[in-house]
């Protein structure tokens, strides 16, 4: 009987395959990435001027970070989110509006926003849309 508990409780405290599995998954995109954001001139009614933004970001534990200009001043710009073990991902990004050109309805410089990227990854390279406001693609490249 003394072996039978000795057993339950290596077993109970054993990280079973399938978290090791997923755990693995997850990190394999572990890494410094660089983001390529690129937004077209907006052809519609709201006429904000396009631009192209590239900044690093990092994944840690299969969560994605990435930041450019000083948090809470014009320009800024936060995305973040996890990234599944199939390589999908659906990030946040929040930041504050630049020059009133480069934005939808021209809001007065330093405008809060916020949005999704519905993005997509491989081992060294992803891809993503901006879901609302206006068309802006992602590249994100494993450095």
């Amino acid at each position: 009987m003394r072996h039978a508990c000795v057993i339950l409780l290596v077993l109970a405290t054993t990280p079973t395959a399938q978290a090791q599995s997923s755990d693995a998954a997850t990190s394999r995109f572990d890494g410094e990435w660089t983001v390529t954001m690129n937004c077209p001139s907006n052809t519609e009614k709201s006429a904000a001027r396009g631009y192209k933004r590239q900044f690093p970001a990092r994944v840690s534990a299969g969560a994605l970070s990435g930041e450019i200009g000083v948090a809470d001043a014009a320009g800024w710009l936060r995305i973040e989110g996890r990234i599944g073990a199939d390589g999908s991902a659906l990030f946040d990004a929040h930041g504050r509006t630049g020059d009133p050109d480069y934005a939808v309805n021209q809001p007065p410089q330093s405008t809060p926003y916020a949005f999704h990227i519905d993005a997509r990854f491989d081992a060294a390279h992803g891809t993503g849309r901006r879901l609302e406001q206006r068309v802006c693609d992602f590249a994100f490249d494993r450095r």
